[in-house]
């Protein structure tokens, strides 16, 4: 079996990624609004046609992974996979702000939540019509790439995990490859449940993640988070 290639491509102030082979391409998440045109420059660089894009997963209906989808996926000519507890949002343009984690998050969500116009302005993104609803774990060998989509929920309720053969995961804001306003290097300053992420970490490593390529920062070794919650 040949390892999958992971190409990481930034879009605004999140990681995207691409996971496959030459011609067989799987996108994780599209980035910030209006970005669609760092995204196929760098694919020109990379040598990648927009049809070689079989699939976009979603990791979670947040406008920063969301946001330039519709442009890239018109483009692409590829479906659309995202979670069915979000795919409402998506097809809505619907934005949540997601519940904060310490302090100053949890300040920051406040904030917002007392300035919708503001909110509405900044995280708006093109509503999106998903052709695949994924309930349960979703096999992409079909689309050409040894790989298949977890649901690994904690940041949101539908959050989505790319897992390759070779042990590449691609978990959105499951885990951040950086510090954000103090917290805890790998832990999310928005989730859901920090008890359901730290659950979803030991899931990742029993099914065999060896790398964890984060929506926010570098990738790191899936051990670090294993470090993590056993000093928890």
């Amino acid at each position: 079996m040949i390892s999958e290639t992971v190409h990481r491509i930034r879009l605004g102030i999140t990681n995207c990624y691409l996971m496959g082979h030459p011609r067989r391409w799987v996108l994780v998440d599209a980035g910030c609004r209006g970005r669609q045109g760092t995204f196929f420059r760098r694919l020109k660089r990379l040598g990648i046609g927009p049809g070689d894009i079989r699939l976009i997963v979603v990791t979670h209906v947040h406008f920063d992974h969301v946001g330039s989808l519709a442009a890239i996926r018109e483009r692409c000519g590829c479906p659309v996979a995202v979670h069915a507890a979000e795919a409402p949002l998506l097809k809505a343009g619907r934005i949540v702000l997601p519940p904060g984690t310490g302090e100053f998050s949890r300040r920051l969500i406040a904030f917002g939540q007392r300035h919708p116009p503001m909110v509405a302005s900044l995280y708006r993104f093109d509503p999106v019509i998903p052709e695949i609803i994924v309930e349960h774990e979703l096999d992409l060998r079909g689309y050409g790439v040894e790989a298949r989509v977890l649901h690994t929920p904690g940041h949101t309720a539908g959050s989505l995990t790319v897992l390759t053969a070779s042990g590449h995961a691609a978990v959105g804001d499951l885990a951040f490859g950086c510090r954000f306003f103090g917290a805890n290097r790998h832990m999310p300053p928005f989730a859901d449940s920090l008890e359901t992420i730290a659950g979803q970490w030991r899931k990742l490593g029993t099914a065999g993640a060896r790398w964890i390529h984060p929506g926010h920062g570098c990738p790191f070794a899936v051990r670090r988070l294993l470090k993590t919650v056993a000093r928890q």
